[in-house]
């Protein structure tokens, strides 16, 4: 019972790991799980979560909106720069950017190109 038991921890442990561990590296159009400080490392850069900020504007009319965003910093050995998203005034769209010339989305609360709704703390970066 001992040695099945064994097994089975081995098998959960196996199937537990993910990108941000050291050697792994997360594959682009594909949902990841992020969270404040924790590395995804895709081919071309690391990816970390560094936190959502609340920013309130003033509008035309004299009213004020908020708008949350989501920050992260983007990085390789050549450099670093942060992109935000948010869904602004309800426009659920991709945050383009560029990295090093090359052209990526980042997909939060819904992937375009994976046709579904991502869970709160879900990403989905796609390399154009």
């Amino acid at each position: 019972m001992y040695k099945y038991f064994i097994t089975f921890i081995t098998f959960i442990s196996f199937l537990s790991i993910n990108c941000s561990n050291t050697n792994q590296q997360c594959s682009y159009n594909t949902v990841y799980e992020f969270e404040k400080g924790k590395v995804l490392k895709f081919k071309d850069f690391d990816l970390v979560y560094t936190g959502e900020r609340k920013v309130q504007k003033m509008i035309s009319d004299g009213s004020k909106i908020n708008f949350n965003f989501f920050d992260f910093k983007i990085s390789n050995a050549s450099g670093s720069f942060n992109v935000s998203w948010t869904s602004g005034t309800g426009d659920i769209a991709p945050q383009p950017f560029e990295f090093n010339g090359k052209g990526y989305l980042l997909e939060l609360k819904n992937s375009e190109l994976l046709k579904k709704n991502l869970a709160e703390n879900e990403l989905v970066i796609v390399k154009k």
